[in-house]
């Protein structure tokens, strides 16, 4: 029986251009283990040279396509790709579920709202709600956070354990560029039991100055996959609003969603 990725190639003829049918069945070929794969798995399946195979791979996760998982060297894709049609069939995304919990938060806080996952070393942006009047322009669908200097990273770590987390930023910190800080790993560790306790972090003036963002983690009732949830604003309204934002985040989204499973 012919599979999907054997009758993309033939719908185009002699007409596909060689990178995009690459790019197109590879998609395909996830959409059709559902699992992660490595480079050598990829590559075996679908013919292609490893070297060029792990290009692509490293490309679709640098566009925010696939996700890396350095530990066991595997690739999956992210929320972008089912995002790309979610205004045909709206799920978990579009104007599903997550999406109008996240509206109704930036609704009542009348801030940026924005929901991200850990993609590699680095926390993604998969959604980002703004406000008309919203005077923060720099979060926008698809910006990356350090994980090790930033709220929403900070967040998401907070679900790993200490042992796990020590060993990705002692990674982090091994490979970062010349002029990027490196993270007090035992500071940093010893510090997510607050976060942890508190159930969500406030960070200002950490990525941007005169900017701040209120985070915490998105209760994974609905997907496996680990997110968090922030609210965005200039760095003194974060801090004279920190209790009701953290409220009203609360209700919108971790009451909700208890209340639906």
């Amino acid at each position: 029986m012919e599979n999907a990725r054997q009758a993309l190639v033939k719908t185009g003829g002699d007409h596909i251009v060689k990178s995009v049918a690459r790019t197109c069945q590879t998609l395909v070929y996830f959409d059709e283990v559902r699992r992660p794969l490595s480079v050598v798995e990829v590559a075996k399946e679908l013919g292609y040279p490893q070297s060029s195979t792990s290009a692509l791979l490293k490309s679709l996760v640098k566009l925010g396509f696939l996700s890396h998982d350095a530990g066991r060297k595997s690739y999956f894709p992210t929320e972008r790709v089912p995002l790309l049609g979610s205004w045909m069939n709206p799920d978990l995304f579009g104007e599903g579920t997550i999406h109008r919990l996240l509206r109704a938060v930036s609704e009542r806080t009348q801030h940026v709202v924005v929901l991200a996952t850990k993609n590699g070393d680095e926390a993604e942006y998969l959604q980002v709600i703004r406000p008309k009047k919203s005077s923060i322009h720099h979060i926008s669908l698809g910006t990356r956070r350090p994980l090790g200097n930033s709220g929403v990273g900070r967040v998401l770590l907070s679900r790993f354990s200490d042992d796990e987390v020590s060993s990705l930023l002692r990674k982090i910190n091994a490979y970062r560029a010349p002029d990027q800080p490196a993270v007090d790993v035992k500071a940093f560790v010893a510090s997510l039991a607050e976060t942890r306790a508190k159930g969500y972090y406030l960070s200002t003036d950490q990525v941007v100055q005169g900017s701040g963002l209120i985070s915490m983690p998105f209760p994974n009732h609905l997907s496996s996959r680990l997110f968090a949830v922030g609210v965005g604003a200039p760095t003194d309204v974060i801090l004279r609003s920190e209790k009701k934002i953290v409220g009203i985040m609360r209700e919108e989204i971790v009451q909700k969603l208890r209340k639906m499973s």
